[in-house]
């Protein structure tokens, strides 16, 4: 928290950084950065702690009830997320068999306002036993009406549900439409847990500006996701994996070891003023500790090792060119292609983490709360006059 932050006060006003960088406009028990900047923290643990050990379903509770789940705790909201996610009402995927092919947020976004209206009561409440149930249901489904959206636009069909699967691997598997293994599960688990939270990221606070209008849950993560759909938010790992198979390609053609042309090709690049995608983070300035769980997953997929030696060598040019580590995206751009998860995909699978933490900051906004509203700087033109359409139209 050491960086200086640009502000003046004029009128009585506090004038602030465009894009509040530095800003701090509230506290948080959930997530955000340790007082070093060398960590995320996730209720008090390291996000790659939690991202490495624990299930999905004991992170979700860490989130919501501030400490890791004891047995009795784990079994209950197990059989909760498990249940909620076989309860997707029949109209919605009706109504995704409508959708045409589009941006699959667009999904993810008209999916949770259908849910809205069958799960939102009018009289929507503040209690905080009633919104867990609530943030429950939205992270059980989200992921059902994705992958239900994507597949039925893409293919025809959904592969509906099985509460009795673990989330994770039953989630990967309507997305990629086969059994997982069980390495394949867990990797996919991880990279959920990674992606849940990191502060007041751009979608988490359009999440919590929503809900300090006191507006419900599921108008709230709409919101979110709308955030999220954009390329300055989501979206990296999609980039970085076409440039990946981009240089794959292009070392082929040039009958050269990808290990070894990725340099060449990142030289190029970078001598052409082009963004790297993957590399660098407002955090994260010398490692992306996140990057070392996914490396463990990606070395026991698929031509693992391969990749794992592509990347390490990317990050050693990056680093030795422009001083910026390798970040979570870089790595789960090739996770999410061992797994078979179309690229249009990965911004969705995401959100179906991000949710556990939209949904806790919407809560810890609701029971604490003060609509956030700031004032504008107006530096428009004034005394203009209105003037009939004859005479402010002649030539």
């Amino acid at each position: 928290m050491s960086q200086n932050v640009e502000c003046k006060t004029e009128n009585g006003y506090i004038i602030v950084p465009k894009g509040l960088k530095n800003v701090v406009p509230d506290v948080t028990y959930i997530s955000g950065v340790d007082p070093e900047g060398r960590a995320t923290i996730y209720r008090g643990y390291t996000i790659d702690d939690i991202g490495a050990n624990a299930s999905f379903y004991e992170a979700v509770w860490l989130f919501h009830k501030g400490e890791l789940p004891c047995d009795e705790e784990l079994k209950e909201i197990k059989k909760k997320i498990d249940t909620y996610r076989g309860q997707v009402p029949e109209k919605i995927f009706d109504a995704l068999k409508l959708v045409p092919k589009a941006h699959p947020m667009y999904y993810g976004a008209y999916g949770v306002t259908l849910l809205g209206q069958f799960n939102a009561p009018d009289d929507w409440k503040f209690d905080p036993d009633f919104l867990f149930e609530h943030a429950l249901r939205l992270i059980a489904q989200l992921p059902v009406i994705f992958a239900a959206g994507w597949n039925l636009a893409h293919h025809g069909t959904a592969v509906r549900p099985d509460p009795n699967m673990d989330h994770a691997k039953d989630v990967l598997r309507m997305i990629v439409m086969r059994e997982p293994s069980d390495i394949e599960a867990r990797a996919f688990e991880s990279s959920l847990v990674l992606y849940m939270d990191h502060g007041f990221n751009a979608s988490t606070f359009t999440t919590r500006v929503i809900a300090s209008t006191l507006s419900d849950m599921y108008s709230a993560v709409a919101g979110g996701i709308g955030a999220l759909k954009g390329p300055l938010h989501g979206g990296a790992n999609e980039k970085a994996l076409v440039m990946l198979l981009d240089a794959k390609k292009k070392a082929e053609e040039k009958g050269k070891p990808l290990e070894e042309y990725i340099e060449e090709y990142i030289l190029e690049k970078l001598a052409k003023k082009e963004k790297i995608m993957g590399f660098g983070h407002r955090v994260y300035k010398l490692h992306d500790p996140r990057t070392d769980v996914a490396a463990k997953y990606i070395k026991q997929l698929p031509e693992g090792e391969y990749w794992l030696k592509v990347l390490k060598k990317a990050e050693e040019v990056m680093w030795r060119e422009k001083k910026l580590p390798a970040n979570i995206d870089f790595y789960t751009a090739i996770l999410y292609m061992q797994l078979g998860i179309p690229i249009p995909m990965f911004t969705p699978v995401f959100a179906m983490g991000r949710i556990v933490g939209w949904t806790a900051h919407y809560i810890e906004q609701v029971m604490n709360n003060k609509i956030i509203r700031p004032s504008e700087k107006y530096v428009g033109p004034v005394g203009k006059k209105y003037q009939p359409l004859e005479e402010r139209c002649k030539k």
